[in-house]
């Protein structure tokens, strides 16, 4: 898996995931997933268009960073995900959980 990261419009961050979200995948992101979405960080999109597959664990990763960014008073969105990815997403209910939107314009509106 590979991760990367841009700034938008000043405080947005955008961080653009590809690969394959199993167990190795988020392994080699993990670390630097956390730091990208750390304190004083308030305002993050999640790219997943290059996410073809998600497990359990993806999810939780997911999750985690959702949580330590809205559990600060910030907005955490998801953006760009495939419709295999999408419906793991809803079929766990996580959709319930974050915000999912269309495309980078929605998700830029979102977050701020």
């Amino acid at each position: 898996m590979e991760i990367g990261e841009e700034m938008l419009d000043g405080e947005v961050v955008k961080i653009n995931l590809s690969g394959r979200m199993d167990l190795a995948g988020v392994n080699a992101i993990e670390s630097e997933f956390s730091s990208m979405t750390a304190a004083p960080r308030m305002a993050v999109i999640v790219d997943m268009s290059g996410v073809p597959y998600m497990s359990s664990i993806g999810i939780r990763s997911l999750l985690i960073r959702a949580k330590s960014v809205t559990g600060r008073g910030g907005k955490y969105v998801l953006t760009g995900l495939q419709s295999d990815v999408l419906n793991v997403l809803q079929v766990s209910g996580i959709d319930k959980l974050i915000t999912i939107c269309d495309d980078l314009a929605s998700a830029s509106r979102s977050v701020k």
